[in-house]
């Protein structure tokens, strides 16, 4: 029985990566988007935090807690996957404006279909990664839906109006579906304590990236909250296809789909705080006491 549900994982990964990024397409006009590309000092900023900061804390905590194998690997590919669909549902959540959220993860979305091929192979040592095979896959599984989806946005407004509602719910049982087979076609992993130790590391490395990518906004609320929030959650269907494609060991794929399943729960919770405007603390900058006057001085005239 445990067969069977590994082999589900192979064609619902496909299938969940590729009705994501065809309903990203379906939201967002192009021109949306071309108006926020015009803040391309944070866009930068963006990149810089999410391709080197974050993948260098993820090695950093992996190092430091002892994480190895497999484990280390699928935290790796999660920390160098940026751009997930989730962050559109995340920014409207955090009730910012959708089209902004859209620009990050679209621009984040691309880098990664250029970087991680040229990434993986430098911080995944001992392991030979086909760049080819990461790029064309994400290019065709990823970029290629996605432009559909905007050409068909463009075109044919009403039939994407009536397309979009089903694509997203067939990506979200997608996503369940894949979820459930990977658990239950590795149920023998999941007493490991090694994968949950792993995992915790993820999620410590991830909320330290949360707290970064704030700062790419330099005091601008949208851009901070946007960023926070972009940078916490990786690309899952890049790093899932990445991880299913291009590893053997199940490991790596269960230790990938449970961090992300744990930081989706977590970032939605901290998207509604944002949206109800209650300020996490450690988020807001410490402001100098205004002096105070002396109550004997002098009044000028």
């Amino acid at each position: 029985m445990q067969e069977f549900f590994q082999s589900a994982v192979g064609w619902l990964t496909p299938l969940f990566v590729i009705t994501a990024m065809l309903n990203v397409g379906l939201t967002q006009k192009p021109a949306n988007i071309f108006q926020h590309l015009r803040n391309w000092q944070y866009l930068v900023r963006m990149a810089i935090v999410n391709f080197i900061v974050v993948p260098a804390l993820m090695i950093f905590f992996v190092h430091i807690f002892g994480v190895e194998g497999p484990y280390a690997v699928g935290l790796v590919i999660f920390s160098s996957a940026a751009g997930a669909p989730l962050l559109i549902k995340l920014t409207a959540r955090s009730q910012n404006e959708i089209a902004a959220g859209a620009t990050v993860q679209m621009v984040l979305m691309i880098s990664t279909v250029l970087i991680m091929p040229l990434l993986l192979p430098l911080v995944i040592e001992g392991v030979t990664v086909d760049s080819w095979a990461i790029a064309s896959g994400l290019l065709v599984q990823m970029i290629l839906p996605m432009a559909i989806g905007m050409m068909l946005h463009t075109a044919a407004e009403a039939f994407t109006a009536t397309l979009q509602p089903w694509v997203a719910r067939i990506s979200n049982i997608a996503l369940y579906a894949m979820l459930i087979a990977t658990i239950l076609g590795n149920l023998s992993a999941l007493g490991d304590l090694q994968m949950w130790g792993a995992i915790l590391t993820g999620i410590v490395a991830l909320m330290v990236a949360f707290f970064v990518g704030h700062n790419t906004g330099i005091g601008r609320e949208t851009d901070s909250q946007i960023g926070a929030l972009g940078t916490a959650q990786r690309n899952t269907a890049a790093a899932v296809l990445v991880a299913q494609t291009n590893f053997e060991d199940p490991l790596v794929l269960l230790t990938t789909v449970l961090l992300n399943t744990i930081m989706m729960f977590v970032l939605l919770y901290l998207a509604t705080l944002m949206a109800k405007d209650i300020k996490l603390a450690l988020l807001e900058p410490l402001e100098a006491d205004p002096p105070q006057r002396d109550p004997d001085a002098t009044t000028m005239p």
